[in-house]
């Protein structure tokens, strides 16, 4: 049950609200979402919810360890915690949800560690660990953050209330959009390429397809922030921004702090930064970046596909580093085409697991020969995803989203809203379940 699912938005979310509301003291709220949460979880992987309480209780467990007796429980807990994830990678099983898990609970452990969460009980971190809006894919809010966005639960004005359920919708509206009206029917377009395989398809076709992949990635995944954020807003808590037009960047590593921004700042403030970051020199800033590359590559799977993408950006970024960066921000044309042809490159290893795959793929984005299966096929899907592929491109930069967001309440904006909003629901309800692409992190 995500979150583009009909049962999720016709009985869960609304039963769910009702509950919340009537439900006024503090800790009576915090005890409905922590039950919400497990039931949010175990209705689709019930399976595997018997491991997501003791993971739980392990990182409650560890946090008070940690506030006690300090660094060497930190090494200790940071070590289970990232052995269960790389166990986890490794098996041929992987828990929905494992990755954003591990580095929320990661979190709560290096913050204790800090005293940023001091005075925090069991509830409190509990309904931080299980909170279902980002439980599954984000966005990796940390705890701190989270306590001083809230709104506060107890007390609150009526008008609160209704503003911040009123943004929710409309950004749950917009998310919802997202995923089912773009990602899911631009990745019908990538799925085509590969079904006629690349070695048959036109360079032209084998274009289309990357860009289409790279707009479904987008939309999927801002889709699915969006929703999270949407409801979060609903229940009087505010969590981070996801992506800020990633499009619009100049150079990777812009692209990258707008692309997925809180595994970013994750990795920054928890592995970039501690160690030394880019204040002990140019050699050693390169290593740092080496070694939060790497780890990102691994968050993501233990395959080689992954590897090859971070080592991929990695270079990019190094070169950067060392000096392309301001040569791409003094002539930003050139950043931008720099950027737009670059990463849909890098999703070719994102996206394909077999190593001939890849190799076929970029041979025939660079126009290699090969046997094309039918003259004209760019053509005929080109016409086919039009409407989508122009839609992406509008909205994958500010000005669409934009507009919704800031002019909701104005009649037309409402209209537009209420006509995403049920087209969705209908696209849901006729076509199979198609879950959103970062479950399988």
């Amino acid at each position: 049950m995500d979150f583009g699912t009909i049962p999720f938005m016709i009985w869960f979310l609304p039963v769910f609200l009702c509950i919340y509301v009537i439900v006024r003291p503090y800790y009576g709220k915090k005890t409905v979402l922590i039950l919400g949460s497990i039931f949010f979880y175990g209705i689709s992987y019930i399976k595997w919810l018997p491991l997501l309480l003791i993971l739980t209780l392990l990182a409650i467990w560890g946090a008070f360890c940690v506030r006690k007796w300090g660094k060497p429980q930190l090494v200790i807990w940071v070590s289970v915690f990232v052995g269960i994830l790389v166990l986890n990678k490794l098996s041929k099983h992987l828990m929905p949800g494992i990755s954003f898990f591990v580095f929320t609970a990661l979190s709560l452990l290096f913050d204790c560690y800090r005293k940023q969460v001091s005075g925090k009980g069991v509830l409190d971190m509990m309904s931080y660990l299980l909170f279902f809006p980002k439980l599954l894919s984000g966005p990796i809010a940390r705890m701190s953050d989270m306590e001083t966005r809230t709104i506060q639960l107890l007390g609150e004005k009526q008008s609160t209330v209704l503003a911040n359920l009123e943004s929710g919708i409309v950004c749950f509206i917009i998310g919802l959009g997202y995923k089912i009206l773009l990602a899911n029917q631009l990745g019908g377009l990538w799925y085509q390429v590969q079904t006629i395989g690349f070695a048959s398809v036109s360079t032209q076709l084998a274009w289309l397809g990357i860009i289409g992949y790279s707009l479904q990635l987008y939309f999927d995944f801002q889709g699915y922030s969006l929703m999270a954020i949407g409801i979060a807003k609903m229940l009087g808590y505010t969590l981070p921004e996801n992506f800020d037009s990633p499009y619009l960047s100049k150079s990777v590593s812009e692209f990258y702090r707008r692309w997925h921004m809180t595994l970013g700042s994750w990795f920054r403030d928890y592995i970039y930064i501690p160690l030394g970051g880019s204040k002990k020199g140019l050699k050693r800033t390169l290593c740092n970046l080496a070694v939060v590359w790497v780890l990102t590559a691994l968050w993501h799977g233990m395959h080689w596909n992954f590897v090859l993408w971070g080592m991929f950006l990695l270079f990019w970024i190094m070169l950067e580093k060392i000096g392309l960066r301001k040569i791409l921000e003094g002539i930003p044309l050139l950043g931008h085409a720099y950027v737009l042809v670059l990463i849909p490159f890098s999703w070719v290893f994102f996206s394909l697991h077999n190593m001939s795959d890849i190799v076929q793929c970029f041979l025939r984005l660079f126009g290699q020969a090969g046997v094309q299966v039918a003259a004209g096929d760019y053509i005929k899907y080109g016409s086919m995803y039009a409407p989508f592929l122009i839609a992406g491109i509008f909205f994958a930069f500010p000005y669409g989203e934009r507009w919704l967001r800031t002019n909701c309440k104005k009649g037309i904006c409402v209209l537009l809203l209420l006509v995403i909003f049920w087209l969705a629901v209908y696209e849901s309800a006729m076509s199979a379940q198609n879950p959103f692409m970062y479950f399988r992190f």
